[in-house]
């Protein structure tokens, strides 16, 4: 082994490097998104279905609405109104930010909560009434690619089956030949289960849009600020919010392993709530932060890989989109504008929790304050009234909306 040339003092090839970060890591210096807190956040939860396919019959957001706190509830047909309710991704597909009228996957967002404080926004989402219509479930990529299989993205006017893409390399002539001369030839599916990263700190984003410039500032756990920052100006730049409008900041990141690359719809709904992607709608600091990003960040598909020494190889799972919690190959990452709240000036950036929230149950209990501690907190931040703030706010956003649709 050859000794290497360069200096240790300045950590070349073939010499170790004393890791920088961990003094302030070890004191507690950490700087990660829970961290950061602008003047007048407002908080965002997310209603998530619990079936794998369904028909989203009816959304009874009324209960909700009451909740001193709650301050608007955003879904599908609202940002359907901008086209932002799918957004076009870097492989060339569409994604869905919120529904209308179908869920395809267990967990998938159906639609969101804002309200002054984390827990209200939580309490929120619990007081949202949804009525599904279940419908038949693929588990199977064999069978999805069956004749009679029913269609999965109808958004494809064209598609007649469940295969997303083809692909092939090499000769095919040429393999055939071979595999036609040869003695024995062997072919084999392989079952890979599902995986799932494990991060500590889980997924989350504030996004902070500053109207007087009309530039995007969006702080969130991500390990790919530059591919998010296109990913976001291809789902709004329609409506104004080109690349160079877009900073993103990667703060502290309390573990990754790919799951925080792609873009969220937590993320998206987050930036529209903030008032980033429409003129008409102005809001203050949005956060998101998930509470167990296990049911809503990106995880390994389950996959049947049928494998042989041919030219041709398919992969399932990866070429069909599946509707179940086991198979989930149709992950959803977007983003899209929330357009029904028109909050107090001058807004600034919107704080969003929860693109996905820990699973209810004894393992999994939150800390809660009575509604009467929750308002005293509110008004000792300088919220001011809750119910008050509601009724300007709606009032607010209508008067806004009929002026956008006048114009």
């Amino acid at each position: 082994m050859s000794e290497p040339r360069t200096d240790a003092k300045i950590c070349g090839m073939g010499h170790s490097m004393k890791r920088k970060e961990d003094p302030r890591f070890i004191r507690g210096q950490g700087r990660y998104i829970d961290d950061h807190v602008l003047p007048g956040m407002l908080y965002m939860d997310i209603v998530r279905s619990p079936y794998a396919h369904a028909r989203i019959k009816k959304i009874d957001t009324s209960k909700a609405l009451k909740i001193p706190g709650v301050l608007a509830v955003i879904d599908g047909p609202t940002l359907a109104k901008y086209n932002l309710h799918w957004m076009p991704t870097l492989s060339s597909d569409t994604q869905m930010v919120l529904p209308i009228d179908e869920v395809m996957y267990q967990a998938q967002e159906v639609c969101a909560v804002i309200a002054t404080e984390r827990y209200i926004a939580a309490d929120g989402v619990d007081a949202v009434e949804v009525e599904y219509e279940p419908l038949p479930v693929m588990v199977d990529p064999f069978k999805s690619l069956a004749p009679g299989a029913p269609i999965l993205r109808k958004d494809k006017k064209d598609k007649k089956d469940n295969l997303a893409f083809h692909w092939e390399a090499g000769d095919k002539a040429d393999t055939d030949r071979a595999l036609a001369a040869s003695d024995v030839v062997v072919s084999e599916n392989v079952y890979l289960p599902r995986i799932h990263v494990a991060s500590m700190e889980t997924c989350g984003c504030i996004s902070d849009f500053d109207t007087a410039q009309g530039k995007l500032t969006v702080y969130m756990t991500t390990q790919a600020p530059h591919a998010v920052r296109t990913v976001l100006a291809l789902v709004a730049g329609h409506v104004g919010l080109s690349e160079e409008k877009i900073r993103i900041v990667s703060p502290d990141i309390g573990g990754g392993f790919g799951g925080k690359v792609p873009v969220y719809p937590g993320y998206v709904i987050a930036i529209a709530a903030s008032g980033a992607l429409a003129a008409s709608i102005v809001l203050r600091p949005i956060t998101l932060n998930t509470g167990s990003h296990f049911r809503s960040a990106s995880a390994g598909p389950a996959q049947t890989m049928t494998s042989c020494p041919a030219a041709e190889i398919s992969r399932d799972p990866a070429c069909v989109w599946s509707l179940s919690a086991e198979t989930c190959s149709a992950r959803s990452s977007s983003t899209g504008l929330l357009s029904l709240i028109a909050l107090t000036a001058p807004p600034r950036a919107m704080r969003f929790f929860c693109c996905a929230r820990a699973a209810r149950g004894a393992s999994a209990e939150r800390p809660r304050a009575s509604a009467a501690a929750r308002v005293r907190t509110a008004r000792l931040r300088g919220i001011g009234s809750p119910v008050a703030r509601s009724a300007q706010h709606s009032a607010g956003a209508a008067a806004v909306l009929d002026r956008r649709a006048g114009a």
